[in-house]
């Protein structure tokens, strides 16, 4: 004989309770996207993550408010990249210094000072009124403080001694060619303007000032070559600009 014990009103009601307490904390397998937070990843096939990037899925994001495709075309602030990359790149191209260099070649004499052959010098560019613009070459090291021109210059600019981009050596033992470029920027490597320059050549083989001479030309769209005559000191001067 089985004994059946009856259960009390009140278990009856707690189990229940139980019961549909479980059923709410479990969402039915056709919801289950709602109850997961967007960031997380349930399985390969979510279409808000790729797996196989790692990145969000551009393609179809998700509104938070709606649940499905925001209207990116209302969407504040939203920006055309395109347009902005192109924007970006034309104005890299217009602050981009055109093509512009110009070679400057001389042939030094001695002028028969007191330490002849040995030589100091210097060649730099100044623009149509006589303000320093960059040093091109100067072999000088602490007899320097005798290229009486050139100091004045550079120093008439606030930019004393200045041998930015220059080539840049010790006193010469003898005289011969000296060659640099410039590159149509000044000593902060901004181009500078068309317009009247002036390639400037200082010497000295003793404790003073010696021959000095400076070469006008204009810098422009034009390519030039120019054979200045021979000055002082200063012989096969060559200027060719290349644009």
């Amino acid at each position: 004989m089985t004994t059946h014990r009856r259960q009390s009103p009140l278990a009856r009601l707690s189990l229940a309770a139980g019961l549909w307490l479980t059923a709410c904390d479990t969402p039915p397998p056709v919801q289950s996207e709602f109850w997961r937070p967007w960031y997380t990843v349930a399985d390969a096939s979510d279409s808000v993550v790729d797996l196989a990037e790692g990145t969000p899925d551009l393609a179809e994001p998700i509104d938070a408010a709606s649940g499905g495709p925001p209207d990116l075309a209302s969407m504040p602030g939203t920006t055309d990249m395109g347009a902005m990359a192109d924007m970006a790149s034309m104005a890299d191209m217009a602050s981009m210094p055109k093509n512009c260099s110009l070679a400057v070649t001389v042939t030094t004499v001695s002028p028969g000072g007191k330490y002849s052959p040995r030589n100091i010098g210097a060649i730099w560019i100044s623009d149509g009124s006589d303000r320093f613009i960059k040093t091109l070459n100067i072999w000088a090291d602490r007899r320097a403080k005798y290229l009486k021109r050139w100091n004045a210059a550079t120093t008439a600019a606030m930019l004393p001694a200045n041998r930015v981009d220059a080539i840049s050596s010790a006193t010469k033992s003898s005289h011969g060619v000296r060659a640099s470029t410039w590159n149509c920027t000044n000593t902060a490597s901004v181009p500078v303007s068309d317009g009247a320059y002036k390639v400037c050549f200082e010497l000295t083989d003793y404790d003073g000032d010696g021959p000095y001479n400076c070469v006008p030309f204009t810098k422009s769209a034009t390519p030039f070559t120019l054979t200045p005559a021979d000055a002082p000191s200063f012989t096969a001067r060559k200027l060719e600009l290349v644009r």
